[in-house]
């Protein structure tokens, strides 16, 4: 028996092997359907994939025979990378090199052998595809140029496969980098907007007039439209990262949509655009929708017609149902889309038509479209230049059945908790301390600190809380480790999760083994009364 000797790019060879990352892994049906190919255009009973590493020929799949690997000292697919077509033994008993090989005088009893060796892009023979028989036999030319395209397509699956594994590794660091970043720039929003209602609402108490409540309009105004693009940012990389997720809850459709209206009323005032919305009679009340991402589409959709409508032109929104579809149908007055542009609408970072002197993103309609496929809808535009534009989104309709109606919490509701619950902010940032602080004492709740999950802990030993508000992104314990901790001690203690990381969002939002509820920082005094008349009873 002679064995075959190491390669001349041994080391190199060994690396492109290893790049493919695919030795010991699991069976998979596209080399399965490859190696039966083979060994039925071959006639031959037995056919294989062959890898050969340092000290062995692994198997990634095979027909007609157990074994998953054998010594790389007898492989016959150790003689067969050497060579740069295929390599035929027709009668091993014939072969001097192979006529006592213990895989020809004992099992698989191989009399037959054809190989093609699986070369890699750079010139590296990995393995090979192989035919097997227990009787002489010889390919004739058909069979040996199919076993080589075969060889060919194991090759490219291979490929295939480390570029599916590259590109999962770029997008896995490309959301841990826009994780961390929305963390980062998302704290000192949280301050500045934060702040500056505060502010303003002290301002309003006061009934001040004076031109510092006017530059601290500036500072709340320009501050949340510096968070409406990290916003945009991150939600446009959440639909492609396949994070972004639905809550769909029973809402009163009716009342969302007024609320959305006299929210877009005052911008479209501004503009000296008349703005009307329009409810069909037949409008189902309650509603199976995400409330949140089902108003930003209409928000994003009114706010672009409003954006590129001239003074004293009109923007007009319907919504009714049907065919079991609820429909909204935003039209404008403004310059409309050219037919060449209408094939860009939907595209990240594209602002078309006249949008000079206009401010924003150019996310707003890819995102709309990510959320509204989400939602299982279809998005649609008609427009002509000159005579503007019509946006029609069409979702799937779930009616309530006798469900309770959410409906949106009243902005200015009063807080109905006492102001002798104790809480406890979990909060590394003495900013975001001050922050949380001066909203909750709004509510005359004076909150214990902790800056850190260790110490979390030990006040928990100390008090007993009503509610904790938890930061995530903490010192040593992380605020998971810290909240699964105080869950074990005290079940029935409401945690809030407290973080300005959105992706953490949409991965915990709905794990309620570890919170019961998700602030997202820039925290808003609406959305924290809200969240304590629901946990402060």
């Amino acid at each position: 028996m002679q064995s075959a000797p190491l390669t001349k790019n041994e080391t190199a060879r060994l690396q492109a092997l290893y790049d493919y990352d695919i030795l010991d892994t699991e069976a998979e049906k596209v080399f399965d359907d490859l190696t039966l190919l083979a060994s039925e255009i071959c006639n031959t009973p037995i056919a294989l994939i062959s890898l050969v590493d340092p000290n062995r020929q692994w198997f990634k799949s095979t027909i007609g025979i157990d074994a998953t690997e054998t010594p790389r000292d007898i492989a016959f697919c150790a003689h067969a990378i050497h060579q740069e077509q295929i390599f035929q033994v027709e009668d091993t008993l014939l072969d001097e090199r192979f006529f006592d090989n213990p895989l020809v005088t004992e099992g698989p009893k191989i009399r037959f052998y054809a190989g093609t060796p699986l070369v890699t892009p750079q010139g590296h023979a990995v393995g090979t595809l192989c035919a097997i028989d227990s009787k002489p036999h010889r390919l004739n030319s058909t069979q040996i140029n199919a076993l080589e395209i075969l060889g060919r397509n194991v090759i490219s699956q291979m490929e295939l496969r480390k570029k599916i594994r590259v590109l999962k590794e770029i997008d896995k660091n490309k959301t841990n980098f826009l994780s961390s970043m929305s963390h980062e720039l998302r704290t000192p929003m949280n301050a500045i907007i934060g702040f500056s209602r505060l502010l303003l609402d002290d301002a309003a108490n006061r009934g001040a007039t004076d031109q510092s409540v006017e530059y601290l309009k500036h500072i709340d105004y320009s501050g949340k439209r510096l968070l409406g693009v990290i916003n945009s940012i991150l939600d446009i990389n959440k639909i492609e990262a396949g994070m972004m997720t639905l809550s769909p809850t029973f809402i009163d459709v009716r009342q969302t949509i007024e609320q959305i209206a006299g929210m877009l009323s005052n911008s479209a005032l501004e503009k000296g655009i008349h703005f009307q919305y329009q409810l069909a009679d037949s409008l189902p009340t309650s509603l199976l929708l995400d409330e949140d991402k089902f108003s930003q589409v209409v928000i994003n959709l009114v706010s672009n017609g409003i954006k590129f409508t001239p003074s004293n032109k009109q923007v007009t929104m319907r919504i009714h149902a049907d065919n079991n579809r609820l429909i909204v149908e935003v039209e404008d007055e403004g310059e409309g889309i050219s037919e060449a542009d209408l094939s860009k609408l939907f595209t990240q970072f594209q602002q078309l038509g006249k949008s000079q002197g206009q401010q924003g993103s150019g996310l707003g309609l890819a995102i709309s479209k990510g959320l509204v496929n989400l939602m299982g809808g279809s998005i649609t535009v008609k427009s002509k230049p000159k005579l503007g534009s019509t946006f029609t989104v069409s979702l799937p309709l779930t009616l309530a059945k006798d469900e309770p109606v959410a409906g949106l919490v009243n902005k200015d509701q009063t807080h109905i908790f006492s102001a002798n619950n104790i809480i406890l902010v979990v909060e590394d940032n003495e900013i975001n301390q001050v922050v949380i602080g001066a909203m909750l004492a709004t509510f005359q709740l004076a909150p214990i600190f902790a800056d850190s999950g260790e110490q979390a802990l030990e006040k928990i030993s100390q008090h007993d809380f009503n509610l904790v508000l938890m930061d995530i992104h903490l010192p040593g314990m992380n605020g998971i480790e810290a909240s699964q901790c105080i869950r074990q001690q005290y079940p029935t203690l409401p945690i809030v999760a407290l973080s300005a990381d959105s992706f953490e969002y949409e991965k915990m939002k709905n794990n309620h083994s570890v919170f019961d509820d998700f602030l997202t920082k820039p925290v808003e005094k609406e959305a924290l009364a809200k969240m304590l008349n629901v946990y402060l009873k």
